[in-house]
């Protein structure tokens, strides 16, 4: 059972690491920070220049991470925080619904969040920080 947990983590990280990726490309390639911050000077969120620095490289490098699973708590909270901004200082006036609702916001926010956290053994975290777990039942004896 837990390698099929494991395998779901995996592609959940994958999705949400994939769309994160394609929006902090948009941001720092397409678009350019600049004209990002521009943007985001224009609906008003602040310090518009770091602010579009900060969504494009956790959008970019949390991405990668999350995909592979290097640092997951971290870029989970990175992630919702960036992903909360979003949501309140653009989408929510707009209502839950697209095409600027602010339902993909929210939801790459908490399965980033989740996923920092709940992120599965298929991760280069669980490589390097595993713990030695004890059994949760004592082992039979034999008599």
């Amino acid at each position: 059972m837990h390698v099929v947990r494991d395998f779901f983590a995996f592609i959940g990280r994958l999705g949400i690491g994939i769309i994160l990726i394609a929006h902090g490309w948009q941001k720092i390639v397409d678009y350019g920070l600049g004209a990002v911050a521009q943007s985001f000077a224009g609906m008003q969120i602040p310090f518009p220049q770091v602010s579009a620095w900060y969504a494009a490289l956790v959008e970019l490098i949390g991405g990668v991470f999350l995909i592979l699973g290097l640092l997951l708590p971290l870029v989970g909270v990175l992630v919702a925080i960036d992903m909360a901004g979003a949501v309140l200082l653009v989408h929510l006036p707009h209502g839950l619904f697209s095409p600027m609702g602010f339902e993909l916001p929210l939801a790459i926010g908490v399965a980033a969040l989740a996923l920092g956290f709940n992120g599965g053994n298929w991760s280069i975290d669980h490589g390097l920080f595993r713990r030695r777990r004890t059994p949760t039942e004592p082992a039979p004896t034999t008599t």
